[in-house]
């Protein structure tokens, strides 16, 4: 079975989310994009919304690497809760596809917990939203013991998502138990043409989304890359420690994408190429390392990231070129020499 995973990559350094989570990018694996809100479970055991699926995502997680590599987050998206909070008015997960409840769910693994819920007063799907009992929903997540909350905004007014978020942010954190809060604030604004604040977005949030949701396909792909290498509104300057967004793109050429990220050595850093076209055989990327912006005078140590071959040293006026195949990437780290 395939797995598919998510993560969120640091930009720049910027005033964000100071609750001490998401100092470096969380990754993980989300349900939405491949399972969405199938409930059927007598029809389709095998994929429906249930504790029997994330318990064997958990287990691939750990049996096929991916905890290792960093991917340590299991969290569900939509259409886990019953469709009735119960007398008292707490969420309660619905009873015949967790019947187990969700405190035991995912840390048997040593992975961590994400749940789903919304701004609005139902779910994107229906069920209970949080409008009105957000304390009450923090309370009940914190006793779950959960690690990551996924804040959606269907059925609100996204004016009032900047005060409901940091309201939701507050509530959290005075739980006393470590929540990392994943926010749906600006993507709302931004389909109704609102001015948005990045700076709040990102003292309120540990990560936040700008745009569509992925689906299955390379065209879902480049779209996303493509608003974000725009970078509408300034918000890739905003991200940072604490509070990510997604990386920093260093431009276009014909159909290739370039994506430049200064890391953590000093003077090192990642290049990303991606071929955008899907026709053919590998397309000649031609460059320098100073035209991506990368200018010291002694040149770099070139190598390439999944497999660690070294391609050489380039001085930033060295031509740059590799073949790229369709649809694919070169990713490689430049160590200043």
């Amino acid at each position: 079975m395939k797995v598919y995973v998510w993560l969120s990559t640091v930009v720049s350094m910027a005033t964000a989310l100071d609750n001490g989570l998401a100092r470096t990018p969380p990754m993980g694996w989300l349900s939405w994009e491949r399972f969405r809100c199938n409930i059927d479970c007598d029809a389709d055991p095998n994929n429906c919304i249930s504790e029997q699926l994330f318990k064997q995502m958990a287990d691939i997680m750990v049996e096929e690497g991916y905890q290792d590599a960093g991917y340590n987050y299991v969290s569900i998206d939509a259409c886990w809760p019953a469709p009735q909070r119960d007398a008292n008015g707490s969420l309660v997960p619905d009873p015949k596809r967790f019947p187990s409840g969700m405190n035991a769910l995912i840390h048997s693994k040593g992975l961590k917990f994400g749940m789903y819920e919304d701004f609005g007063h139902t779910t994107c799907l229906g069920f209970p939203g949080s409008e009105f009992y957000m304390q009450q929903d923090a309370q009940t997540f914190a006793s779950w013991e959960i690690d990551l909350l996924k804040f959606d905004g269907c059925y609100s007014n996204p004016r009032d998502a900047d005060y409901g978020y940091p309201v939701m942010e507050f509530f959290l954190n005075k739980t006393g138990r470590p929540i990392l809060f994943s926010c749906e604030w600006s993507v709302y604004q931004r389909k109704q043409g609102m001015a948005i604040n990045y700076t709040a977005v990102a003292n309120g949030c540990n990560t936040w989304r700008n745009y569509n949701d992925i689906q299955d396909s390379w065209d879902s792909v480049l779209e996303i890359l493509d608003y974000w290498g725009n970078n509408t509104g300034d918000f890739l300057s905003k991200a940072g420690p604490g509070s990510f967004s997604d990386p920093d793109m260093a431009g276009r050429e014909g159909i290739f994408q370039v994506w430049r990220k200064e890391l953590a050595q000093d003077g090192s850093y990642a290049i990303a190429i991606i071929n955008s076209s899907d026709h053919g055989m590998p397309n000649l990327f031609n460059s320098t390392l100073g035209e991506l912006g990368l200018s010291n005078s002694n040149g770099y140590n070139v190598t390439e990231v999944f497999d660690g071959t070294p391609m050489g040293q380039f001085k930033p006026q060295s031509p740059f070129n590799f073949r790229v195949n369709p649809s694919g990437i070169l990713l490689v780290t430049c160590a200043p020499l």
